[in-house]
């Protein structure tokens, strides 16, 4: 008989109020990688797919911006992982996260290791020696699950602004305080993070999402527990959420509306790459906790600010954190020589923001600036943290040093470049920031003065001198290139590989094996000509790119094409547009019906073979359908079906020897039955089948033996 097989395949508050115990930790791994939303790190040990969660579902997954939406799917093959958590107003200072998965059958092996909380409790999980949790019998209702207990209160982790005192009295040195805590009212928290194992039998994706019980909201890395107000914006695909906890609401020095007019202009006005589909801002009450810092970003696109932190201030908390969120690169790895720039520019970016918008006067820039040349910071090189006299170098002398460098990059180039396409470049590179990346991109746009300059003062101890308003105007206000690249609004994007080519206006998920196409809208803004380049980047990897030279106005369509390789939840960048689009595995068809025309046949004839094949999934159905019989493949026909579709799929073959001949597709059989006349012999067939093993011989005799029975009874009955 025939075989049918299957293919295997994350001093206490108040006078009189205590916070409890207080957790010391270091920021999460943020590595960018390989699937959903550019949350994971993957490492293949053998046949064993290591992940790092880092990151989790976006708090708006389908933020939209010029008619174009970012593409999720339920139905996305992926290891879904769901963190609920949980607040507890009664105990002050800790709380509990229930962490679920929903594992696909292609996942035959899973192990969680928590890096954060203890495990009180687990369903479908037996812990392991070494503390990680394998997945085994599954007795949970909603799948395997752990739950974490958890400290709220915690110090030392995220990037810090540099503080709003004028003597720069930094968070560290006005003692230890917190950056994330609960006062059982309100809590602002970190997400737990979890590491993830497990074994397929083909490739799989990973998603997570965090939701809060109750009141509440959730980012990626960071939850506010409490009632909570969200205001939200969106610019070019980017989507920012404002989370004002009622117990901020009367501390704030501006509108919510105000904020978000200052962080959107930023995201507009920053040419700088990074941007993601949503970044959540908490406004962070002052009255319960004693903060540490005026601030932090954690994680990569989640920030809390002081409620408190004034819009008109050069060392503008809110636009520092923001400008954090873009830098994509220092999620990645990043040398010593070049560490010295995520805060540098993080305060340089926003001062110069904050300047440009009105917010503060140019004599209030030029003081900021000039504080990098007080000791202790003007004695350290910057490129080398083992000379700093402070710890916060970077935070005072660095954006002194930045803006000399783009003053003199600007003056070089005539407004042709800017450090902003520097910054940009950096966020584009898929490797680690090393050696001399950054003096070779200045000296790339430059030339040797440019690469002179920046050598000077990042290199050794020199110390900028500032420069007056004229001759800032003179060197910021020249005309410059201003380059966008969008999706284009008035251009449908195309889908081709798997069913014919399609057209979609928005945004939608995609299959393994299909090619999505996206006409971009690339126009230079500005008030001078310059070069562009732009790029399809996949969760920080690029594509499709392209160049060229833009005149003042000027507007072209650039397409771009993407074939993902594996499936998975990605962050893609089109241009200066992010979103996130899911990629599925196609379904597999199932064989529902197969028959045979005729059923009986003499050797030779032409036997017709149909096979109905039914897809009931809600994505495309794509297999490759194997006609057998006991003698191997008679042909293969590939089957693409939309979603609910039934195809029937037919081929014709022969036989030459007499023989009831069993014939497979899928889970189906069929026989037909092929005999010359009533007086042929059996045994004439037996030796006209050479080439057959022990088995095979024994199968076909068998079938043989069965032919003539049959033809013994017709015989008899026909007397």
């Amino acid at each position: 008989m025939l075989a049918v097989g299957v293919a295997a395949g994350p001093a206490g508050a108040d006078e009189g109020t205590t916070l409890p115990d207080v957790v010391h930790s270091g920021e999460p791994a943020l590595e960018m990688a390989t699937s959903a939303e550019g949350t994971f790190e993957a490492t293949h040990v053998d046949q064993l797919a290591v992940q790092k969660v880092t990151q989790s579902a976006p708090v708006a997954q389908n933020a939209t911006s010029g008619g174009k939406t970012s593409a999720t799917s339920e139905d996305a093959g992926l290891l879904e992982e769901t963190v609920h958590l949980e607040h507890h107003p009664d105990q002050p200072g800790e709380f509990e996260a229930v962490v679920q998965y929903a594992v696909p059958d292609v996942v035959t092996e899973l192990e969680v290791q928590p890096v954060d909380g203890d495990v009180i409790s687990k369903a479908g999980f037996e812990e392991t020696p070494d503390g990680s949790y394998e997945w085994g019998v599954d007795d949970s209702e909603n799948g395997p699950e752990l739950r974490l207990a958890l400290k709220a209160n915690r110090t030392d982790i995220g990037h810090h602004e540099r503080g709003q005192d004028t003597d720069h009295a930094h968070p560290h040195e006005r003692g230890d305080g917190y950056t994330f805590g609960d006062t059982g009212e309100w809590g602002i928290v970190a997400v737990p993070q979890l590491n993830l194992a497990w074994s397929q039998t083909e490739a799989v994706g990973t998603t997570q999402t965090v939701t809060v019980e109750d009141q509440g909201i959730a980012g990626s890395n960071i939850a506010v527990f409490g009632p909570t107000e969200t205001h939200e914006t969106t610019v070019e695909g980017e989507t920012i959420t404002l989370a004002v906890p009622e117990a901020a609401e009367n501390e704030l020095e501006a509108t919510p509306g105000e904020i978000l007019d200052v962080l959107a202009t930023a995201s507009e006005t920053m040419r700088v790459g990074g941007q993601s589909d949503d970044v959540l801002v908490v406004a962070a009450p002052t009255d319960g906790i004693d903060w540490g810092p005026e601030g932090i970003q954690y994680g990569e696109h989640d920030a809390w600010v002081k409620a408190d932190a004034p819009l008109e201030a050069a060392n503008n908390v809110w636009l520092h954190e923001y400008v954090h969120t873009r830098q994509a690169y220092a999620n990645g790895e990043v040398d010593t020589a070049h560490t010295w720039l995520i805060e540098a520019q993080a305060e340089y970016y926003a001062a110069t923001n904050a300047y440009d918008q009105g917010l503060i006067e140019y004599d209030e820039l030029e003081r900021f600036l000039a504080e990098g040349q007080e000791t202790p910071y003007a004695q350290g090189v910057l490129a080398e943290p083992s000379t700093w006299h402070d710890e916060h170098t970077d935070y005072v002398k660095g954006p002194l040093a930045y803006a000399a460098v783009d003053r003199d990059l600007r003056l070089t180039t005539d407004g042709e470049h800017t450090l902003e396409d520097v910054f940009a470049d950096l966020n584009s590179q898929e490797g680690a920031i090393e050696g001399d990346h950054w003096l070779d991109t200045i000296e790339a746009l430059g030339g040797s003065d440019g690469h002179e300059t920046a050598e000077r003062y990042a290199y050794t101890d020199a110390v900028p001198d500032t420069w007056d308003e004229s001759a800032h105007e003179a060197a910021f206000g020249q005309p410059t290139p201003v380059i966008h690249a969008t999706p284009h609004p008035g251009e449908p994007l195309a889908i081709d590989g798997l069913l014919e080519e399609r057209t979609v206006e928005t945004f939608e998920p995609i299959h393994i094996g299909e090619t999505l196409t996206v006409p971009l809208e690339v126009s230079n803004d500005g008030d001078r000509d310059g070069p562009y380049r732009t790029a399809l980047r996949v969760d920080g990897v690029t594509g499709d790119d392209a160049t060229g030279t833009l005149e003042a106005g000027e507007t072209i369509t650039e397409s771009m094409a993407w074939t993902p390789e594996e499936p998975g939840r990605y962050t893609l960048h089109a241009g200066d547009y992010p979103l996130t689009i899911d990629v599925l595995t196609p379904a597999e068809p199932t064989v529902t019906g197969l028959e045979v025309t005729p059923t009986e046949a003499e050797p030779g004839d032409t036997i017709t073979v149909t096979a109905t094949v039914d897809n009931t999934a809600d994505r495309i159905g794509e297999t490759t359908l194997e006609f057998r019989t006991s003698a191997g493949t008679i042909t293969e026909e590939r089957v693409v079906l939309e979603p609910g579709d039934t195809e029937t799929v037919e081929t014709t073959t022969s036989f030459d020897q007499e023989a009831i001949y069993e014939i497979a597709v899928g889970d189906e059989e069929t026989t037909v039955t092929v005999e010359r006349d009533l007086g042929s012999q059996a045994a004439e067939t037996v030796d006209e089948l050479p080439g057959f093993g022990a088995v095979q011989a024994l199968s076909v005799l068998g079938a043989l033996l069965l032919v003539t029975v049959i033809d013994k009874r017709r015989r008899q009955g026909g007397h």
